[in-house]
């Protein structure tokens, strides 16, 4: 089918989708619910994904008693603030949590409108509206603000893990905890970063976050034990947050104080000393070699591990032990991470319904359960084996299969059998979102980047690179992270030393130069109007052809870094620069680097998108929305943005992550959210572009690019994305180093 007519059917199809829309059955408009849908105990449910347009994805799970719901019924239980007209001849859906148009005036845009799909093995649209549709236990409803084009793909496993979460909110305590408990409140945190979600945001009725309280309990929690620090230091890391600075507590200094070098022990228990690992290597310290001879020697004659020493092995502290050798950096083919594999085999055949129990050489324990499973699924895919592959499969079930069938309607979990349990719920999610442990942290893959680049200063105060520019880079890398830059000083000299001494030198070599420097220049808390005894202000405005708009010779990059150097300075952009920059615009809806070019690519695309957010052009301009969606076609399976050979590229996702900051798009996101086909890594596992930047990270705390493993202009590009931080970039602020990251 060509191009040709396939738009053309799209455009009967959306045709079609408003007259449905306007023809269906009358019906009275939800009530306005600010809280999240609780789902009851009715035996049926449905999932619904709504795409706001926006960059933001909500997912909601109903549930209901009778054999079939209509959509508007689904979408009216799922707790969202709708806005519904009602006209003689029917009614239509016109707004959703308030995107999309008034009651009072329902088609309000006459290019934008709520389009309703349903999916089945990908999202079709309805050809009837949503007061028309028959809805039956697991049905999957979508609904999209735009021109037509469907909410972005799911998988069963995430609608449930989103499902999961939703029942889960409702479980969290006045205070901000869930069961008054440490442990379970960083369970329920490591299942909320896993899952994409922000868990600064999941806050109780009385605004506590399950963070703030976990800030003022988690200090005597890591008193109990090295498993209590080291699972705390490995959810703690997953959020964000710094474990050497927190609560007044240097995490691993507590755990390093359970350490014993004679033995290579950690405490007592085979958790104790898994847990100390994964917290260690969570925060990217090394795990002492004979922390990793302790644990394998601890395993029994069968290959899995029990409690303690000397107690019959069982799969949770297997699969625990199994995540903290990988991730002390033991391979997959180790002898001891193969027989902790064998052993959860042999367990997972003792049933034939593809689970795992919890001992099977204890009578209490050889039934499947949730949380067995789960874990077992987690050291699974830390070998780098998929969960969903014959080799882990009993005839036609495997152990994703399982813990589907032991959720509820209501998202909630069981144990082995109803009614709902808050311990198997909680630990469900990361298995269903293929994430084993330990979580990436960007505090702590900015902290070791930032040690990196410190390490690259040179005696003049300028860093490795090929020219001023890379210097500029560095600037910018440093201030994202909220150091000054000014603080890096080698032999006397700072950055801002060396950039004085060749301002205008580099300043006369492009605009790009000039506006790049500029930024550089502000964010270093310098003054861009007299700086190594130039006025970069004036130099921008040099370039500038008040007849055509143009900064210099008009390439995508001479305009957006000489838009961004005026904005970071405070001065005014001139509107005819921002109309040229919007019209220049490559095949494909992003930019390239030369105007007009005959295709786009990430870099440019991403700066030229930040340049539009720094004169504040809104995400519903055309440029823009053609311009993320330009990002979103070219974002890779795992997650990543490709550079000019195609790959997952660290400066290119780093760029594309500022792009989305700009206009407050959430990386973690379902939008943003990809899946593995091509069967080199499991399908389970859900991928964004944080963790596919984090994951090109060395040991060192470099990123790969042209020069090696550990390359500086990579590196540099690649700070400002993991912080979440558009161009331009304000002064930092006086402190150290940022512990959190609430955005």
């Amino acid at each position: 089918m060509n191009p040709t007519t396939i738009r053309a059917l799209r455009s009967v199809g959306r045709l079609l989708l408003a007259l449905a829309l306007l023809i269906s059955t009358l019906v009275a408009a939800a009530p306005t619910q600010a809280h999240l849908a609780a789902p009851s105990d009715d035996p049926h449910y449905a999932d619904i994904v709504v795409d706001l347009g926006d960059g933001r994805v909500i997912t909601r799970r109903v549930t209901f008693s009778t054999p079939t719901i209509t959509g508007l019924e689904a979408l009216q239980r799922s707790g969202l603030n709708l806005e519904v007209a009602t006209y003689s001849f029917g009614s239509a859906i016109c707004a959703i949590e308030g995107v999309g148009c008034p009651a009072t005036n329902c088609f309000c845009d006459a290019s934008r409108f709520w389009s309703y799909h349903f999916w089945n093995n990908g999202w079709q649209m309805y050809m009837v509206g949503a007061s028309s549709s028959t809805l039956s236990s697991g049905a999957v409803e979508g609904w999209a603000w735009g021109a037509g084009d469907p909410p972005p793909p799911i998988t069963a496993e995430s609608l449930a893990a989103e499902a999961t979460l939703q029942w889960l909110r409702g479980q969290q305590a006045a205070d901000g905890s869930f069961g008054n408990s440490a442990g379970a409140t960083v369970d329920v945190l490591l299942s909320v970063v896993a899952a994409g979600q922000n868990p600064w945001l999941w806050r109780s009725g009385q605004n506590r976050s399950l963070l703030d309280w976990l800030f003022a309990n988690g200090p005597a929690y890591a008193n109990n034990s090295a498993a209590a620090a080291g699972k705390l230091a490995v959810g703690l890391v997953a959020a964000g947050v710094d474990p050497r600075t927190f609560g007044g507590m240097n995490l691993v200094a507590k755990i390093n104080a359970y350490y014993t070098p004679a033995t290579g022990a950690f405490g007592t228990t085979v958790q104790d000393q898994a847990w100390a690992m994964l917290g260690l290597a969570a925060a990217a310290e090394p795990v002492p070699p004979a922390a990793v001879a302790r644990l394998t020697s601890l395993a029994n004659a069968d290959g899995g591990w029990g409690w303690t020493a000397g107690m019959s092995s069982d799969v949770d502290s297997t699969a625990v032990a199994i995540q903290a050798l990988i991730a002390a950096g033991e391979p997959p083919t180790s002898s001891a991470v193969a027989g902790g594999l064998a052993y959860l085999r042999s367990a997972q055949l003792t049933n034939a319904d593809g689970g795992f129990p919890a001992s099977p050489a204890q009578p209490w324990g050889t039934r499947s359960n949730t949380n067995s499973t789960a874990y077992a699924v987690q050291a699974i895919l830390a070998v780098g084996q998929d969960p969903l592959s014959a080799a882990w499969a009993i005839t036609a079930t495997h152990p994703i299969s399982y813990l589907l069938g032991q959720q509820l309607p209501s998202g909630a979990f069981v144990y082995q059998d109803p009614p709902a349990n808050l311990f198997a719920t909680q630990q469900a999610v990361p298995a269903l979102v293929g994430k084993p442990f330990p979580l990436p942290g960007r505090g702590v893959a900015q902290r070791q980047a930032l040690r990196w680049i410190a390490a690259q200063q040179q005696a003049d105060g300028s860093f490795a690179g090929f020219n001023p520019g890379a210097t500029v880079d560095a600037v910018l890398a440093i201030a994202a992270t909220g150091r000054d830059p000014r603080s890096f000083v080698v032999n006397g000299n700072s950055p801002m030393d060396y950039l004085a001494t060749v301002a205008n030198t580099y300043a006369n070599a492009s605009a790009a130069a000039a506006g790049k420097l500029t930024a550089g220049v502000v964010a270093g808390r310098g003054n861009p109007r007299s700086f190594g005894g130039v006025d970069l202000v004036a130099k921008l405005i040099g370039y500038y052809d008040a007849s055509s708009g143009k900064f210099g010779g008009g390439s995508t990059w001479d305009q957006s870094w000489a838009m961004l150097g005026l904005a970071a300075a405070g001065e005014a952009v001139p509107p005819a620069a921002v109309t040229y920059l919007t019209s220049i615009q490559a095949a494909g809806g992003g930019w390239g680097f030369s105007a007009n070019a005959g295709a786009a690519d990430v870099d440019s695309t991403s700066l030229a998108l930040q340049a539009l957010a720094a004169v504040k052009v809104g995400r519903n301009h055309p440029a823009v929305a053609a311009g993320l969606a330009f990002l979103r076609s070219q974002q890779n399976e795992d997650g990543g943005f490709p550079g000019f050979l195609g790959t997952t590229d660290p400066a290119s996702t780093g760029l594309a992550l500022q792009a989305l900051a700009a206009f407050h798009e959430d990386p973690r996101s379902l939008r943003w959210r990809t899946f593995v086909a091509d069967g080199s890594s499991s399908r389970l596992t859900a991928h964004n572009p944080l963790e596919a930047l984090m994951a090109l990270q060395t040991d060192a705390g470099g990123f790969p690019g042209f020069s090696g493993p550990n390359d500086p202009f990579s590196t540099y590009q690649a700070v400002p994305g993991l912080s979440g931080k558009p161009f331009p970039l304000r002064p930092p602020s006086q402190r150290i180093f940022p512990l959190v990251f609430k955005d």
